[in-house]
């Protein structure tokens, strides 16, 4: 079995089920657990906050990215970052790495042209939708992508702010269907929740269109790869 290395920490209770959803999922495929290692990186408060709800500083990620890399990748066959927005760095992970570094923006893709969807509907941060990575990789499957309108854009970022200090309601689960309603009247076969923190609020049965849960298809294509896959 291949040891995955996750560059986690962003934001951590994602990591923590991403780490469980990996084992659950590695049961049926093995006869043991997986060998899985995580670097948390101690990402300071003021520089998650700004950089999730208003896209600014994103450059002082990098070397965090860099050094959690460093860390861990030595000692693991492949590495997976479970945060959609730092994939703008991904070209910068890959050249830094000796090992393979899995793409959630190319695996979500991919799920969305194997389930032949032409039109889906993208919930993200502001940093996500502006750099347009989920736009450019569905494009190179034939698919468009459907988002928010500004003001929209900018809640939800506050929304995902929220979820990573912990607070998770009712009222924010609703603003946030109100908003998959409105991908839905323009057109939306589908949903990518274009940010990992969002299914810890957001489940499959909650909404009226079909969920991308980009967590659940990145641990599905760990599984697959530890266990001797492509």
């Amino acid at each position: 079995m291949k040891t995955v290395g996750i560059l986690g920490g962003f934001g951590p209770e994602t990591t923590a089920e991403f780490y469980v959803s990996v084992v659950a999922k590695n049961r049926p495929f093995s006869g043991s657990h997986p060998a899985i290692l995580i670097h948390n990186s101690p990402v300071p408060f003021d520089l998650e906050e700004n950089a999730v709800k208003n896209a600014k500083n994103l450059e002082k990620f990098l070397p965090i990215l860099l050094n959690s890399l460093e860390i861990i990748e030595d000692k693991s066959d492949f590495v997976v970052l479970p945060c959609n927005t730092l994939h703008i760095f991904i070209d910068d992970l890959r050249k830094a790495s000796k090992k393979p570094v899995i793409s959630i923006i190319e695996e979500v893709a991919a799920e969305a042209k194997a389930k032949k969807l032409k039109k889906v509907g993208l919930l993200a941060t502001k940093k996500t939708l502006r750099e347009k990575i989920y736009d450019t990789a569905l494009a190179k499957n034939g698919i468009e992508a459907v988002t928010p309108d500004e003001h929209e854009i900018n809640r939800l970022s506050q929304i995902i702010h929220l979820i990573l200090t912990g607070v998770k309601s009712d009222g924010l689960k609703t603003e946030l269907l109100v908003m998959i309603e409105g991908l839905k009247r323009r057109g939306a076969e589908a949903v990518i929740l274009g940010c990992t923190d969002l299914q810890l609020l957001l489940k499959q049965g909650d909404s009226s269109l079909p969920l991308i849960d980009t967590m659940d298809v990145l641990a599905n294509s760990t599984v697959r790869i530890m266990n001797g896959g492509n």
